[in-house]
């Protein structure tokens, strides 16, 4: 690997063998080195891939004005998700996560406190990744001798939400939480149940919600074969499930301006199924 340009005395921009440009971190890695200068491995503690020249000027600038210890902690956080909550992460959670971890620092010193309006919902609704954010909490408050706010928990937590939809925006996935819930409450108000939130079929029915949500918002018309029979199956043998979805259908559609097919309504029907089936009453 070749260094091409100093960003700061540990962070230089790189070439690997391949032309490659790399963002690379390590102690002393951009300081006194020449273009074309062979970069030690040893020295590299941590490499960023980066695309386009627009992309490589926004983290040439991220990295020139984010401390070296937040973006350590960040990535420390970022291997500690992708532990709990066992799924594949979109590699850019790391800007916006470090991000947010230094702000929320600058934050702290200024006493200005940010609440979350959708803490209840992303407590309840995302367990794994709350609980990650929780940990998080813990890391910063050890590693910068600081007591971050609760309610930066389910701010982290609603990053690795976010990084686990493809070009997902912070504010869509706030939206998303917001119909989550919504959904949620349109079922446990037909059934009069209560959802077992700890279970393997919530986790599912949550991620799927969440893609069905994206689906919708992003106008990607999901289709199978055989639609009319499965529908026609389901409806018929799940009737109180059926009726459910279609609640949850005319709400989405009236305030979202969502278009649900009879596609979705079948996988939607399932999941109700399979959640309400196995759920104990209150």
């Amino acid at each position: 690997m070749k260094f091409k340009k100093s960003l700061n005395n540990n962070i230089a921009l790189a070439e690997d063998l391949e032309g490659n440009e790399l963002i690379v971190i390590g102690t002393g890695v951009g300081f006194k080195k020449v273009k074309g200068q062979e970069l030690k491995q040893e020295d590299i503690q941590k490499t960023f891939r980066i695309g386009t020249d627009e992309r490589y000027q926004r983290m040439e600038q991220f990295f020139n004005e984010i401390p070296l210890q937040v973006i350590d902690v960040t990535d420390q956080i970022i291997q500690l998700g992708k532990q709990n909550i066992s799924t594949k992460l979109n590699d850019s959670i790391l800007l916006p996560l470090a991000d947010h971890i230094h702000y929320a620092l600058e934050r702290l010193k200024n006493e200005l406190e940010i609440q979350n309006p959708l803490q209840w919902e992303i407590r309840n609704l995302y367990p794994k990744e709350f609980m990650t954010g929780q940990t998080a909490v813990s890391l910063i408050n050890e590693a910068f001798q600081v007591k971050l706010h609760d309610s930066e928990a389910s701010f982290i937590a609603l990053h690795f939400v976010n990084a686990q939809i493809d070009r997902g925006t912070m504010s869509q996935t706030m939206k998303v939480t917001t119909i989550i819930n919504q959904i949620i409450g349109l079922m446990t108000e037909h059934f009069n149940i209560k959802l077992e939130q700890d279970s393997i079929n919530y986790s599912r029915f949550i991620t799927h919600l969440r893609y069905f949500i994206v689906r919708q918002m992003n106008k990607v018309v999901l289709s199978f074969k055989d639609e009319h029979f499965l529908y026609d199956v389901l409806s018929s043998r799940y009737p109180d499930s059926y009726e459910c979805v279609g609640k949850i259908k005319h709400f989405v559609e009236k305030e979202y301006g969502f278009s649900i097919n009879k596609d979705e309504m079948v996988y939607l029907i399932i999941h109700v199924e399979r959640m309400t089936s196995r759920s104990g009453t209150e």
